[in-house]
C-alpha cells in the first residue's frame, strides 16, 4: 500500500544477532569491540549457516482481487564471509543485495533494490541503501476517520436503498453497475475506492549500536515525491443492471467526496495533486531501538522495542508540516523445540501505536506507521503486513493501534545441493483499530481477522511467506518474503 519508497542511501548501523554457540576459541577475544552474548546466533542456526557468497530467490506469481494477476521475482545476493570472521556468529550476513521487480495486470509496477551491511568495516555502524519505484493505478482509499470502522455500506443499485454489504466482493460488484442519468449518459462507481498513485522516495539513515549491540540510535533524512489523481469523469466499459455492456462516466470517488465534504480540512490533510505533477515531502527521522532478538530474519527469542519519529516542515523545503511517531514492541519466545533445536514452535507478538499530527499533513503519510527498523513502515490497517483478512488501507485515521500474534512452527528441514531449507506453518490473529485522535482511545470497535500461513526458510536469511487471512468481509491470499515482523 502505499508508501512507495525510492529509498536511495540508508545509513544504518546496527547490531544484529544472537544466542550462545560453542566455539573452539572465545569469540570475545576476536571481536574489535564488545557484543552482548545474547546477540550470538543459536547453535541450530549457526550449524547450517553458509560461508562465502550465494544467491537465493524465486519467481513470483500473484493474484490480487484489485489488480488481477501479477508476475515478477526477487533475487537475494548474500556474502557471509567465513567462520574465521569474528562477526560470523553475530550477523545473519555481512552484505545483502535484494533486487525485486513486479508488474500486475492492471499496470501496477514496483522496482526495488536494497543493500544492507551490518557492522560495516567491522565497526559499530550499519549501512543500508534502498531504491524503490512504485506506480499503482488502483491505490486503495476506503475513507479516513474512525467512522469508517463500520461495515461496508453503499446505495444498492438494484433497490435504491443504502445497505450494508457483508462481503467486499458483493460491495464491489454493486459499485461497478452502470446507471443511466437524467442526461441520458450512463454512470458507474467502479473505482469508488481507488485512486492513481505515483511515488518516489530517497532516504539517508544512520544507526549506531550501544550496550553491546542491544541499543541502536538512528538519525536520517527522507525526500519523498508524490502524485495522485482521481477517476472522476473517466470512461469505463461496464454492465448495466440488465447485463448490457455500456460506456459509463465515473462518478466522484470517495477521495473526491472526502476532499469536498470537509473531512480533509478537519484532519489538516493536503497532497492530492490531481494530475501528473509531484509534491515534495522533506523529512527528518530518528529512532531509538532496543533489540535482544537472537536472529534478525527469524527470531526464536528476544524483544524488539522502538520509538520512531518523522518530522516535516517548510523551513527545510517541504510542501508539508507535520509530525508522525510510532511506538512498537515485539516479543519472541520458543515454546518447544526438537531435532537439535532446528525444529521449533515460537510465539511471536507485535503491538504498535502510531499518531500523526500537524498543520499541513501529506495524506499518504497516514498509510503507514513510521518505522526506521529493517522492515520499514507498517502499512495500515489491512493488507499483507497488518490485518491480513481486510483489504489494504481498509481503516485509516490519524491514530492507529495494531496487534499481530503468530505461532511460528518449523517442523521439517532438509538440504538440496548444499542449499538448506526448512518448512513450517504459522497460524495467526491480527487485530487493531483507528481513532480520530488519541483522546478517543478505547477497546471498543476493534476489528480482527484470523488466518494461517506457510513458511519456507531458505539458507536461514531468506523467508518465503504465504498467508491466508479471513475477516468479516472475506478472505485474501498474500505471498512475500520475510516475516511481517
Amino acid at each position: 500500500m502505499m508508501k512507495i519508497k525510492y529509498t536511495f542511501l540508508s545509513l544504518i548501523f546496527s547490531s544484529t544477532v544472537f544466542s550462545q554457540v560453542t566455539v573452539t576459541e572465545p569469540t570475545e577475544d576476536r571481536l574489535p569491540f564488545y557484543i552482548d552474548p545474547s546477540k550470538r546466533m543459536p547453535d541450530a542456526e549457526l550449524e547450517d549457516k553458509k560461508e562465502g557468497f550465494f544467491v537465493t530467490g524465486v519467481p513470483r506469481f500473484e493474484f490480487d482481487p484489485i489488480r488481477g494477476f501479477g508476475i515478477g521475482g526477487n533475487a537475494f545476493l548474500f556474502w557471509n564471509s567465513t567462520k574465521d570472521d569474528p562477526f560470523f556468529e553475530f550477523t545473519p550476513y555481512r552484505h545483502r543485495l535484494n533486487a525485486e521487480f513486479f508488474i500486475f495486470q492492471n499496470g501496477r509496477v514496483r522496482y526495488a533494490l536494497n543493500y544492507d551491511a551490518p557492522y560495516l568495516f567491522n565497526s559499530k555502524w550499519r549501512l543500508r541503501a534502498d531504491a524503490v519505484l512504485w506506480e499503482d493505478p488502483n491505490a486503495q482509499y476506503w475513507g479516513i476517520g474512525r467512522d469508517f470502522i463500520r461495515p461496508l455500506s453503499f446505495r444498492d443499485k438494484r433497490t435504491g436503498l443504502v445497505r450494508e454489504f457483508r462481503r467486499v466482493n458483493a460491495y464491489e460488484e454493486n459499485l461497478e453497475l452502470a446507471e443511466q442519468g437524467a442526461d441520458g449518459n450512463f454512470y458507474t462507481d467502479i473505482n469508488y475506492n481507488s485512486m492513481i498513485q505515483r511515488e518516489q522516495l530517497y532516504n539517508i539513515l544512520g544507526e549506531r549500536v550501544l550496550m553491546g549491540g542491544k541499543l541502536r540510535l538512528m538519525f536520517g533524512y527522507e525526500a519523498l515525491f508524490t502524485s495522485f489523481s482521481s477517476y472522476q469523469g473517466e470512461r469505463f466499459e461496464v454492465k448495466t443492471l440488465d447485463g448490457e455492456k455500456v460506456e459509463a462516466i465515473h462518478n466522484p470517488t470517495l477521495v473526491d467526496k472526502q476532499r469536498a465534504d470537509g473531512t480533509w480540512e478537519r484532519f489538516n490533510l493536503v497532497g492530492f495533486t490531481g494530475d501528473d505533477s509531484y509534491l515534495f515531502t522533506s523529512m527528518l527521522a530518528w529512532a531509538v531501538i532496543y533489540d535482544t532478538r537472537d536472529f534478525e530474519p527469524d527470531p526464536s527469542n528476544g524483544v524488539f522495542l522502538q520509538y520512531s519519529h518523522e518530522y516535516s516542515d517548510r523551513w527545510f523545503g517541504s510542501s508539508f508540516s507535520f509530525n508522525k511517531f510510532m511506538l512498537q514492541a515485539q516479543y519472541f519466545t520458543t515454546l518447544h523445540h526438537w531435532n537439535k533445536d532446528k525444529n521449533r514452535i515460537t510465539f511471536a507478538g507485535l503491538a504498535a501505536f502510531g499518531h500523526i499530527f500537524g498543520s499541513r499533513i501529506n495524506f499518504i503519510e497516514m498509510w503507514d506507521l513510521s518505522s526506521q527498523a529493517e522492515a520499514g513502515g507498517i502499512l495500515v490497517l489491512g493488507g499483507g503486513r497488518s490485518i491480513r483478512g481486510f483489504r489494504e488501507a481498509r481503516f485509516l485515521a490519524p491514530t492507529v493501534t495494531l496487534v499481530n500474534l503468530e505461532l511460528r512452527t518449523r517442523f521439517y528441514d532438509f538440504k538440496i545441493r548444499n542449499q538448506h531449507f526448512s518448512i513450517g506453518i504459522t497460524p495467526f490473529y491480527d487485530f487493531g483499530s483507528v481513532f480520530d485522535n488519541p483522546r478517543q482511545l478505547s477497546f471498543r470497535q476493534w476489528v480482527g481477522a484470523p488466518g494461517i500461513g506457510g513458511r519456507v526458510n531458505w539458507n536461514q536469511s531468506t523467508i518465503i511467506r504465504l498467508d491466508y487471512g479471513l475477516s468479516r468481509e472475506g478472505g485474501q491470499f498474500f505471498f512475500g518474503f520475510g516475516h511481517i515482523f
